[in-house]
């Protein structure tokens, strides 16, 4: 855990996997590849799946992987132009407790996504990446509002 004393560690942490996930989502936007295996059309009844697989369809998802670098920026500005010290036990029991939860929602989640892909894999992919949105976005978020309460 002394790890996580270093606010260094948790912008270089939040800026690698935002630039993997960013860098996913764009890359795959429109890939000719990528797109072939997505379904053609309005298979399901459902509005939501649906839209959601007209949106990466459409080439959307490069705009996710923009707002992930935007929010990853304003995380990374914010520790940068504020006070470098080591976190307290009070910040890192925050920072630990997070970590954790997050941890647990994603563990949480692989069932949920394993039945939702046995229910219909055809829509596998839009599964995965509602998922890796949802999940990253949210610790983006959390994040924000962690540095924010630190200033």
């Amino acid at each position: 855990m002394n790890l996580l004393k270093n606010p260094v560690v948790n912008a270089l942490f939040i800026g690698f996997m935002s630039v993997i996930y960013s860098f996913l989502f764009i890359f795959t936007s429109n890939h000719i590849e990528f797109l072939r295996l997505l379904p053609e059309g309005k298979t399901l009844q459902s509005d939501f799946w649906n839209g959601w697989s007209d949106f990466i369809r459409a080439g959307n998802m490069k705009y996710i992987g923009y707002a992930i670098i935007i929010l990853t920026l304003i995380i990374l500005l914010l520790m940068l132009f504020k006070r470098t010290k080591k976190y307290d036990e009070y910040q890192l029991s925050i920072l630990t407790k997070s970590l954790i939860i997050a941890g647990v929602l994603s563990i949480l989640m692989i069932p949920i996504i394993m039945l939702l892909i046995l229910s219909d894999p055809s829509y596998t992919i839009e599964t995965i990446f509602l998922f890796a949105v949802v999940q990253w976005l949210g610790v983006l978020v959390a994040e924000i509002v962690y540095v924010i309460r630190r200033i």
